[in-house]
């Protein structure tokens, strides 16, 4: 007995990235039941055109894969529904999305389409460019930057960004990085800022010395011996370099001010994705962002707006899918995974 010719059925092995009514060829592609099968993994995308001819369309993965490191995997622009079938995975591997601006005049809204139109906006900061702290002591006092940020009390320039660790920053000594940390003298307490009396000692200028103690003028703007208030001496003592001292008798109010030289910009990201991300660049690097949240950042003392940032995703939804920048098929049609075995990746969009 014969076996019957199937000739509405067009049967296309696939082993590349490219466009599946082409493998198929112009006769076979115009068969109505469409059958491709992966014979190797493919790294690429798999696209399929619309043909009218066409009422149904087979993807047998074979237990091959089909992974696209630039976007989707699959691409159906069909009116038919492709039926994936195997358990080769499909996925969009693509995890990181990069932005840029290059000019450094940038001020505006940077529109990021790959990450579903998350943004990063660039603004001018207008706050007070100087931050003024005072604290109240008795007799003689030893501080260092850290110490004016836990202790001192504002009275200029608390909106300032990173006003609360401009003086220390972190470190063991002073902060000079984007400004000038500057002792302004001592008052009585309870007393406004000696600003006018136009005193500023560069206290980060002082190297460590032995001398038992410098006068107020040392190192400061005025002249020998017309320091105003009641401290009658400040020191940085080799034995301990990263303190100053400030030697005063009775109960005093001593005053600093962090004088900075320019502008800010901050830089503002709003994470439009599905699940959080992780950005990293000259900006906001190393910022974790929740999906709708936001990251913030500042550049000090410029009016530079340029930035490079990439945003990075990882993880799997609670399907065990992982999550990608793409969806698995990004073409007008439709897939089928009904008699599918394998796994696809998840659109972070």
């Amino acid at each position: 007995m014969s076996i019957p010719l199937i000739s509405n059925i067009g049967f296309t092995e696939v082993n590349s990235a490219g466009v599946l009514n082409d493998k198929a060829g112009v006769n076979k592609s115009k068969l109505p039941i469409q059958l491709f099968k992966l014979t190797d993994n493919i790294n690429g995308n798999l696209q399929l055109n619309n043909d009218t001819s066409h009422k149904k369309i087979i993807l047998d993965t074979n237990g091959k894969f089909i992974k696209n490191n630039d976007g989707s995997p699959l691409t159906n622009n069909s009116s038919v529904n492709m039926e994936l079938k195997g358990s080769g995975d499909v996925q969009c591997t693509k995890l990181s999305v990069s932005a840029s601006e290059t000019s450094s005049s940038f001020l505006g809204t940077k529109t990021i389409s790959e990450a579903n139109n998350s943004t990063l906006v660039v603004a001018n900061v207008t706050t007070d460019t100087t931050v003024e702290k005072y604290i109240d002591v008795s007799g003689t006092y030893n501080y260092r930057g850290a110490t004016i940020d836990n202790s001192g009390t504002f009275t200029l320039g608390a909106s300032t960004p990173d006003a609360n660790a401009i003086f220390g920053a972190g470190g063991s000594y002073f902060n000079t990085s984007g400004g000038t940390p500057f002792f302004i003298g001592d008052t009585a307490q309870g007393a406004s800022s000696p600003v006018g009396q136009g005193y500023q000692l560069r206290v980060a200028d002082i190297p460590p010395n032995t001398v038992s103690i410098l006068r107020m003028d040392e190192y400061a703007n005025i002249g020998i011996y017309q320091y105003f208030g009641a401290a009658n001496g400040h020191n940085r003592y080799s034995y301990q370099p990263s303190l100053h001292t400030i030697a005063s008798g009775g109960s005093r109010r001593l005053w600093w001010r962090f004088v900075r030289t320019g502008n800010d910009r901050s830089f503002v990201f709003t994470n439009n994705l599905s699940i959080g991300c992780t950005i990293t660049g000259d900006v906001l690097n190393n910022d974790t962002v929740t999906a709708g949240g936001t990251g913030n950042a500042n550049k000090s003392n410029t009016t530079d707006g340029s930035f490079s940032i990439a945003i990075n995703i990882s993880g799997n939804n609670g399907s065990g899918q992982p999550f990608a920048f793409q969806a698995v098929n990004n073409g007008s049609g439709a897939i089928s995974t009904a008699e599918y075995s394998g796994t696809l990746s998840a659109s972070a969009l």
